[in-house]
């Protein structure tokens, strides 16, 4: 964990639940502060809204701290995205943080699906995103892409430093965890064994507690004739899918492929493309 001090920079906070009302999944409990905020639901399927976390500004600076806290109540469902890529620019040593919590109570189902976290060169960040699966017979859909430097302008990430935590916890035990720590020194990004020269990633996660689909799942993502590094493995109801890549289209496309393997099988509905994709 990095230990630089967080100065004087812009806070931003915003929390909100998904409730079924007995007729659909509403949004309720909005607050927030700062530069996050949260756009008006919208429906393309009558009982699962989707909606838009957007930060005004754009970057994240040194000195900022970003939390989002979103919960879930009993038998909800819902998809949350962003509009545009989250950036986190050259911060001069100080420290930004982004926070972010999920809660599912009992039988919720979740679409996790923000576009990239890019960290510019410089950048000193710790980001952080944890879901918190109250009971087994949730269901998640989720996805964290990153990407180190601004390789398209000839800049790495050799002056950067970074903690990246995805977390899973279902029924209060720690599942899955997926941590990288990279800095100066860190040999990570050209180990064949870590990034392997890559400068984007993706990690997405396909939680459901029915050992047959899952194997169906695992079976369809792998039998993909994948045009990147893709890597699919899983442990019970989990089914964790990694991606390597230096082209953003690339990654993003193997994901939009397997979101449409998945969400037949974990969350039994079609296919129905997030509108914000076609902006």
């Amino acid at each position: 964990m990095m230990m630089q001090s967080i100065q004087d920079g812009w806070k931003g906070f915003l929390s909100f639940t998904f409730v079924n009302n007995g007729k659909r999944t509403v949004v309720k409990d909005k607050k927030h502060f700062g530069p996050l905020v949260l756009q008006r639901p919208y429906y393309q399927e009558f009982n699962r809204p989707s909606v838009l976390v957007i930060h005004p500004p754009g970057g994240i600076v040194g000195g900022d701290v970003l939390e989002l806290n979103v919960k879930l109540n009993d038998n909800s469902r819902g998809l949350v995205s962003t509009p545009a890529a989250t950036k986190f620019y050259r911060s001069k040593g100080r420290l930004a943080k982004q926070i972010q919590k999920i809660e599912m109570d009992n039988e919720c189902e979740l679409e996790w699906l923000p576009q990239e976290t890019l960290f510019f060169d410089q950048s000193v960040v710790e980001n952080v995103l944890s879901f918190h699966l109250n009971n087994s017979n949730n269901k998640l859909i989720a996805w964290d892409i990153i990407g180190l430097g601004r390789p398209a302008s000839g800049e790495g990430f050799d002056n950067g430093s970074l903690f990246q935590s995805l977390e899973l916890m279902i029924e209060g035990s720690l599942v899955f965890v997926d941590r990288l720590n990279i800095d100066q020194e860190s040999l990570l990004v050209q180990s064949k064994a870590g990034l392997n020269g890559c400068m984007l990633s993706a990690t997405a996660i396909f939680y459901y507690d029915d050992l047959k689909a899952m194997q169906k799942l695992k079976e369809g993502l792998q039998a993909q004739d994948w045009p990147i590094h893709v890597g699919v493995s899983q442990m019970d109801g989990l089914i964790v899918l990694r991606v390597l890549g230096q082209e953003l289209d690339g990654v993003k496309a193997v994901l939009y492929r397997a979101w449409q393997i998945a969400r037949p099988i974990v969350l039994g509905v079609p296919v129905i493309k997030p509108r914000i994709w076609n902006t």
